[in-house]
């Protein structure tokens, strides 16, 4: 339950410091280790994001979740490309532009047919 609403805090707090700047958020995962947080943010622009665009959003991200104090145990934030990042889900819809995964916990993932390079059908069998 904490972590639910942790994320959408989260979301809700970042998304529009991300837009500002002409980026879109398009993952955030938070995984719990050793005592703290782990903070992932997947961000995109129309021409990519560089190097120095994450490193210019992840300072930008840690002085609002500093100042916010959302994360009640220390956390480490990672700001990245979603580039090679791999999905592992269940196919919701495949509309004409985008495929729609259900990512575990059973979370929405959208993504847009174009930034598919390919797929695997994992088979599972009960």
């Amino acid at each position: 339950m904490y972590r639910e609403m942790l994320h959408q805090s989260v979301a809700d707090l970042i998304e529009p410091l991300l837009q500002t700047q002409g980026f879109e958020l398009v993952e955030l995962q938070l995984q719990q280790r050793k005592g703290q947080w782990l903070v992932r943010v997947f961000a995109d622009a129309e021409g990519g994001i560089s190097l120095a665009d994450c490193r210019k959003l992840s300072l930008e991200i840690g002085q609002v979740l500093d100042a916010e104090d959302l994360v009640a145990a220390s956390y480490v934030l990672e700001v990245s490309s979603p580039g090679l990042t791999t999905y592992t889900g269940r196919v919701a819809v495949v509309t004409e532009g985008d495929l729609i995964l259900h990512v575990p916990p059973d979370t929405p993932l959208t993504i847009p047919l174009p930034q598919i390079d390919h797929g695997v059908v994992e088979l599972e069998f009960k």
